[in-house]
């Protein structure tokens, strides 16, 4: 097993977990550097079932979380240049393919650069484009059944309803279009588009049944949409935006959330995991964990891989963390998947790594293609799938029967989340019935005024906090010209304030002041920084916030 030295520079693949929007891999702020690979000694029988190329290989060089779908016993998958293929899980055989780069809004582009992945559903399976594009194609032979211009790129994975019949798409901007997935009218458009910078990666929008619609946001907030017309029906907030500058005020929600039962479990970039109850409306527990990657569960804990590598495995009882691996810091691990009783995980160099559930120890490490592991492997019930930034496609596989069973569990879970929830805020209950014009009418009024309030309170903190920066800058301003002004009126003594020359002139007075100044230079020094000190003392307690 290779491990040590680096196969790749650093530039694209780590680069690529955060880099925002407007700043990309710019800044004076040194990425830090990643640990080598660790040398491990494989423990476990882990299979290499099969592999597939997926196209060009120059899709390492960009930062592109492709990942793949399964459908009845179907695997969906795309490379970044355009080529999407429909797969039997079982063998890796290819069922159709379909060359996206061919269509004619592709050609003055360098690729057809399909990005975020695959969602599919009996019937279709969708794509998107840093182009700006969404095709859906015929599950069963791959033709293309309708393409529609989104308006930005899509990133993040598309999602459809429960019954299919709707197609939730994403964009760069942070807003999220509703579709009819059989015909591509456009239903709606919602979502959040406030704010300058932000992560590159997005999350997925999340269908519950074919009523709401969970959508992460670049505010820190989850907004709950309705299907039907993408009205606002609640939000909650998981991390508030907070720092001197855009940069630091990052908070997206950039890891997709998870809905079980009646409680939503997420992170924000810099503000940590979160576990809301609907069923009480507040947070049940906050934790310091902060990660912008997706998270992995079972009944009894989730898998939590920070920003930094760090890998956690967290009781979902009540929160307390039962391991922590540092052994992958900083290698842009990829999002945890749950296979039996094994975290799966990927790194910037292409390892793949089997954590052991009980204890977080490796027990599996093996290489793919050398490009980077960027998008979370996908359990399956012939085994884990693991794509890599290369465009090639791998099925692993160990104790497939334990893994099955437990895969089976969180689908039924997965399945039932939200069940009987109200979503929505002040008691409006959308729990189900006909949608009336009426009702439409008044939750758009619903959806506005709590669109309003919050937009408010958010100004109204922005002009809070720079009227206590004015009036902070105005004190140090006063207080340093103060300052000077009384420097300057004790100069023409030459000495230390109250002392009077005794020299008979003017040369006198200068010798005895340089001597007097060279006596009490480390005093002095010690009383300005003193002074200094006590200045911002009193500036930081100006104004009670």
């Amino acid at each position: 097993m290779e491990s040590g030295m680096l196969k790749k520079t650093l530039g694209p693949a780590l680069c690529g977990a955060l880099l925002l929007a407007l700043a990309g891999c710019s800044g004076d702020k040194d990425l830090e550097k990643p640990v080598e690979a660790p040398e491990i000694a494989n423990s476990i029988d882990v299979q290499e079932i099969w592999s597939h190329s997926l196209g060009s290989s120059d899709s390492a060089e960009f930062y592109s979380r492709l990942a793949p779908a399964v459908s009845g016993g179907t695997v969906f998958a795309a490379g970044r240049d355009g080529d999407v293929y429909a797969m039997d899980l079982a063998s890796g055989d290819t069922r159709w393919s379909v060359d996206l780069s061919d269509e004619e809004e592709n050609d003055d582009r360098r690729s057809a650069r399909l990005s975020g992945g695959v969602a599919a559903s009996p019937l279709k399976a969708a794509v998107g484009s840093e182009n700006g594009w969404i095709y859906v194609m015929n599950a069963a032979d791959g033709k293309l059944s309708w393409k529609q211009y989104v308006g930005a790129e899509v990133v993040s994975v598309p999602a459809f309803s429960q019954d299919g019949a709707r197609l939730f798409v994403l964009d760069s901007r942070g807003l999220v279009t509703a579709y009819d997935s059989a015909t591509g009218a456009q239903l709606w458009q919602g979502g959040d588009s406030s704010g300058t910078l932000r992560l590159r990666s997005q999350p997925r929008p999340v269908a519950v049944g074919n009523k709401a619609l969970l959508l992460g946001t670049r505010s820190g907030k989850v907004l709950i949409l309705s299907q039907s017309d993408g009205g606002l029906l609640n939000s909650v907030t998981v991390g508030t935006p907070a720092g001197s500058n855009d940069l630091e005020r990052v908070a997206d929600v950039a890891g997709t959330p998870l809905l079980l039962g009646s409680e939503l479990y997420t992170s924000a970039y810099n503000s940590g995991f979160v576990w809301y109850s609907f069923n009480d409306r507040a947070v049940v527990n906050r934790l310091g964990y902060h990660s912008s990657r997706d998270l992995a569960f079972d009944g009894s804990r989730f898998v939590i891989v920070g920003d930094d590598g760090h890998i956690s495995c967290i009781s979902r009882q009540d929160g307390h963390e039962l391991w922590q691996n540092a052994q992958l810091t900083n290698r842009n691990v990829s999002s945890p998947a749950i296979y039996g009783e094994y975290a799966v995980v990927g790194d910037m160099e292409g390892y793949v790594y089997f954590l052991d559930l009980g204890t977080g120890r490796i027990v599996f490490m093996d290489s793919t293609d050398d490009s980077p592991v960027t998008a979370a492997p996908l359990v399956t019930a012939n085994g884990v799938l693991v794509q890599t930034s290369g465009s090639d496609l791998y099925l692993f596989r160990h104790a497939q029967s334990a893994a099955s069973s437990k895969l089976a569990e969180a689908n039924a879970e997965l399945a039932s989340a939200g069940a009987g929830v109200n979503f929505a805020a002040d008691g409006y209950d959308v729990s189900g019935g006909e949608v009336t014009r009426e009702m439409l009418q008044q939750r758009r009024a619903q959806a506005q005024e709590l669109v309003s309030r919050m937009e408010a309170q958010q100004r109204a903190m922005e002009a809070r906090r720079a009227e206590y920066e004015r009036q902070r800058a105005e004190y140090l301003e006063a207080r340093k010209r103060a300052e000077e002004e009384h420097r300057q009126s004790l100069a023409g003594f030459g000495l230390m304030p109250g002392v009077k020359s005794e020299g008979s002139g003017e040369e006198s007075g200068k010798v005895q002041s340089v001597e007097q100044e060279q006596a009490s230079g480390s005093q002095g020094a010690s009383e300005s920084g003193q002074s200094d000190e006590n200045s911002q003392d009193k500036a930081s307690g100006f104004g009670i916030y």
